[in-house]
């Protein structure tokens, strides 16, 4: 019998999207949306997916199929518990309910024509007959039509198709994450979080590359790598932006400063973070110390074919070791000690070479020549430095640069 499973879920990623609602709001809060807004809503005129289960033939199976489905008959891959979709997000976090609201406010009611046709996958019960329908496209809309009606359950619209049979759990999350994944690139409201997650169980190429990347050098982005089960993660850095490394081998950091210079700079930052104490860390001071890295262990004093390196990757590392240790143990007051996040962009400044020019000037000339032995240290003259005063891209700026590295 072609029955549709809706009493429990039948994968271990899986949540009821009507559940999770009931779960999150209180019945007072129902109450109170009672009749605040309309659903102008019918899909009477639409097949039913009982009606569709009941009469399948074999091509149904190779075929897409618009049905109407009560709400609380959908479930959703939850990132959280190992899911490529972040269904609990959309019920739970205060921005998605914000924009709920917004939209429900503005308009006075559900639109039918506004929320158009939701996407879904039937999976095959693993353990007998009939199916689950898993939805990859349409969270907010179900948010949305629940609090029109105040929580009481009723239907959508929903274009379906099915697995196919005797596949892994694995390979229908990696169908419904590339689905998932090329709407979400495709919506500027998806975020940074939700494209990685659903691009990675999609195991599209540059996520993977990142996770992969991540785990390497032991830092964690959200909760991926506690869902992947990956030992000791819990005790891992946080980065709390994929910004220039969520494109892959080849591209953003990688491309722009190389890719040993990312991992000499991650390792570097896990190192200051026992110094400081952050278990958080932007996107920015990632790409200054990086910066540092693809400059002053790559070009020296003169311009030449083979330079001798300004410093060793060693070196280099040793130095920002000694500088965030002394700037801990100063005694002028908290705003004097520097942590690995004051390494950011803030107010009008928005340019990663002024970043270094500020912080590591002129401690870091001094640490060359004690390292080298020598009473003469360098100036803007050096061929180095020239290399970092090219990436200030802010002209104003450019000047204050000059003037620290001079």
């Amino acid at each position: 019998m072609n029955m549709l499973v809706t009493d429990r879920p039948l994968y271990t990623d899986l949540v009821n999207n009507y559940a999770a609602f009931q779960k999150h709001y209180s019945e007072s809060d129902l109450l109170e949306y009672q009749g605040k807004w309309g659903d102008d809503s019918n899909y009477s005129h639409v097949q039913t997916i009982e009606d569709l289960l009941e009469n399948l033939v074999p091509s149904d199976l190779e075929r897409s199929h618009i049905v109407s489905v009560d709400i609380r008959d959908i479930f959703s891959s939850e990132e959280s518990i190992g899911g490529c979709d972040r269904p609990l997000w959309s019920i739970e976090e205060t921005a998605a309910k914000k924009q709920q609201f917004k939209s429900l406010n503005l308009h006075k009611t559900y639109r039918q024509d506004a929320a158009q046709v939701l996407s879904g996958m039937l999976r095959p019960n693993p353990n007998g007959e009939g199916y689950q329908l898993v939805k990859y496209i349409g969270n907010n809309r179900v948010a949305m039509k629940l609090l029109a009606n105040a929580g009481v359950s009723t239907k959508v619209i929903m274009s379906v198709k099915f697995h196919e049979p005797s596949e892994k759990q694995s390979s229908y999350m990696a169908i419904e994450s590339e689905l998932h994944a090329t709407d979400a690139g495709e919506k500027s409201g998806q975020n940074e979080a939700q494209k990685f997650i659903s691009g990675y169980r999609a195991n599209r190429e540059n996520e993977v590359y990142c996770f992969n990347f991540l785990k390497n050098n032991e830092f964690n982005y959200r909760t991926i790598m506690t869902q992947e089960k990956i030992d000791d993660c819990e005790d891992w850095l946080t980065l709390k932006s994929l910004q220039g490394i969520k494109d892959g081998m080849g591209n953003g950091h990688f491309k722009k400063y190389g890719e040993n210079n990312v991992i000499y700079a991650l390792n570097t930052i896990k190192e200051l973070a026992q110094i400081t104490g952050e278990e958080v860390i932007g996107a920015t001071p990632v790409e200054v110390v990086a910066l540092m890295y693809s400059i002053y262990t790559v070009y020296g004093k003169k311009e030449a074919d083979n330079p001798t390196p300004m410093f060793t990757s060693d070196e280099l590392h040793d130095y920002f070791v000694k500088l965030f240790k002394k700037r801990q143990d100063m005694s002028f007051g908290e705003k004097d000690k520097l942590k690995i996040n004051d390494l950011s962009w803030s107010g009008g400044v928005k340019d990663n070479a002024y970043i270094c020019a500020r912080e590591f000037w002129p401690t870091i000339v001094q640490h060359w020549m004690n390292i080298r032995g020598t009473s003469t240290g360098w100036s803007l003259e050096c061929f180095a430095n020239t290399k970092l005063l090219k990436k200030c891209m802010d002209k104003h700026l450019a000047k204050e640069v000059r003037a620290a590295i001079a």
